[in-house]
């Protein structure tokens, strides 16, 4: 069964993290103000009739109509999956990784150092926090680790 305009409405007005805004027409956007890239408009043209768009920038252009795919006939649980997508997508950077992402690597005798990415740079740090070094990219960070003896864990 085909959602309502208003179901659809309640459905993203439950993410707390979108910002509903009117547009033209009696419609209405969802931003995504915490966007770690410069597009934050989630949800568009949520009409009067139904149909919305929701971004899809981790799907291939090709299976979507300029970055964003029609909901027209999405069921609830559809809805959601393409929501909590669109939202872990947008929280990446445009390199890829979410701010503060990081990884543990270890060496032979089982010392760990932590590789993070704090945007716009990686990070490696000790346990206790101490920076090792800092890298413009997250090759040049693995190299170091690389070179020191460690693994990813």
């Amino acid at each position: 069964m085909t959602l309502s305009f208003e179901e659809k409405q309640a459905i993203f007005d439950s993410y707390t993290e979108l910002e509903a805004a009117p547009v033209s027409l009696k419609r209405f956007n969802y931003h995504f103000k915490d966007s770690a890239v410069e597009k934050t408009v989630l949800v568009r043209h949520l009409h009067p009739n139904g149909n919305a768009w929701i971004y899809a920038g981790y799907l291939p252009k090709e299976e979507t109509q300029k970055g964003y795919v029609s909901v027209l006939e999405a069921d609830e649980a559809a809805l959601r999956e393409w929501v909590d997508k669109a939202i872990a997508h947008l929280k990446k950077t445009v390199d890829g990784y979410e701010d503060g992402y990081s990884e543990l690597w270890f060496d032979a005798q089982g010392d760990a150092l932590r590789l993070t990415y704090e945007n716009p740079v990686w990070s490696v740090t000790l346990a206790d926090g101490q920076v090792e070094g800092i890298f413009k990219t997250k090759e040049a960070g693995e190299g170091y680790l690389h070179d020191e003896g460690f693994e990813k864990g």
